[in-house]
């Protein structure tokens, strides 16, 4: 992985050495994700797994450069990201039985994706591209992950803090797009490659991680 971010930084560095073209914009859309959850609460007290991940809509915001050459760019984003999701899981208390309760998810951050595309098809009008690279997220302060009651259970509500989310939470993310004229039009898959949680806390020790389905719309002003 180490080396994968090498070389798209590298790559940054000397796109722009050569490039031809550079151009501005804006865009936005809509999200649509769902969270997994590994680990266990509360030390030995129970643990959880997945029965059943929703996926809930969510959206994003921001803009975007792009400069290269024909066919080979760098697009670095700036966006804000709402992404949200609902987990009905199992609590598993051993001998003393199981329960049901929900986990909402509730996911705001400043997202910076850097990718390296490719135009399949590059006319003067159309263009086909497909693209690929890292997306660093800072999390906001007001994210959150709440549990919700289920029969006799009660769920620590301080399980979840936003203090408790890492500042820096990476990805990968890859997709094509098509452009016509000004009008950019993107469809991408994102994966987690680090954990949006802390696990250092005696209260919690989760794998949380997302995957991500996003369509969006935009305008070039350049």
């Amino acid at each position: 992985m180490k080396k994968i971010l090498f070389a798209i930084v590298f790559i940054g560095f000397s796109v722009p050495l050569f490039a031809q073209t550079f151009d501005f914009g804006i865009k936005g859309g809509i999200n649509s994700q769902k969270f997994t959850t590994q680990g266990n609460v509360g030390g030995s007290s129970y643990t959880l797994s997945d029965l059943k991940s929703d996926a809930k809509s969510g959206y994003h915001i921001g803009a975007f450069a792009r400069l290269g050459g024909k066919k080979l760019y760098l697009q670095p984003e700036l966006m804000y990201s709402v992404k949200k999701a609902n987990n009905n899981m199992i609590l598993d208390y051993g001998e003393s039985g199981m329960a049901l309760s929900s986990q909402s998810f509730d996911i705001k951050s400043l997202q910076v994706p850097l990718l390296l595309g490719y135009k399949l098809i590059n006319l003067k009008v159309v263009s086909l591209r497909v693209f690929t690279g890292p997306a660093m997220s800072v999390i906001l302060d007001n994210s959150q992950i709440k549990f919700t009651k289920s029969g006799s259970v009660v769920v620590d509500p301080s399980i979840y803090n936003p203090k408790d989310f890492k500042n820096n939470v990476w990805d990968w993310q890859a997709g094509a797009g098509i452009d016509i004229a000004n009008l950019v039009f993107d469809v991408r898959y994102e994966w987690g490659l680090t954990n949006f949680t802390d696990s250092n806390s005696q209260k919690i020790s989760f794998n949380n991680k997302g995957k991500t389905l996003s369509f969006s719309v935009g305008f070039k002003f350049l």
